[in-house]
């Protein structure tokens, strides 16, 4: 998952790792996880996706993106992943992108990268949209206020 699954793609030097997992073990997944791993951006959490990072002690830095199988979460990871495989210009414009926020803040290098990454991923979602039925509550708030993650993540 990440650049490092894309050949020639330049990295920032960690590993993404992409967990799937079936709709049913999706929450206990995020409690294990959320144990093991600091919670990362979760205002980007959905009820199929969450994101956990260890970049403190791993060497590379490790980020978890964990999904639910064959959610839009999931196709959308593939389809990216299959894009810059098989597109060699936009691969080079993203490596281009990288060199350019080489040395940037984390949240300046967030913000641009969701800039650059926006209209790819509305024409990615508008190709792959399909009807998937989630369980109730969404995003971060929804592990939050069940008491099953805390916002201040420890180890």
């Amino acid at each position: 998952m990440g650049a490092t699954a894309v050949p020639g793609a330049l990295t920032k030097g960690d590993v993404d790792l992409g967990v799937r997992v079936n709709k049913e073990g999706f929450l206990t997944s995020c409690v294990e996880l959320g144990c093991i791993y600091l919670v990362h951006q979760p205002e980007n959490w959905t009820p199929t996706y969450a994101s956990f990072t260890d970049s403190e002690t791993g060497d590379p830095p490790v980020g978890v993106q964990l999904v639910v199988r064959d959610s839009p979460d999931d196709l959308l990871f593939v389809a990216l992943r299959d894009l810059l495989r098989s597109d060699p210009g936009l691969l080079a414009t993203y490596n281009a992108f990288k060199r350019e926020h080489e040395g940037a803040s984390y949240e300046a290098y967030t913000e641009a990268k969701e800039r650059f990454w926006k209209p790819v991923l509305a024409r990615l979602r508008a190709q792959r949209a399909h009807s998937y039925t989630t369980t109730s509550g969404s995003g971060f708030s929804a592990f939050t206020s069940r008491g099953l993650i805390s916002p201040v993540s420890s180890r």
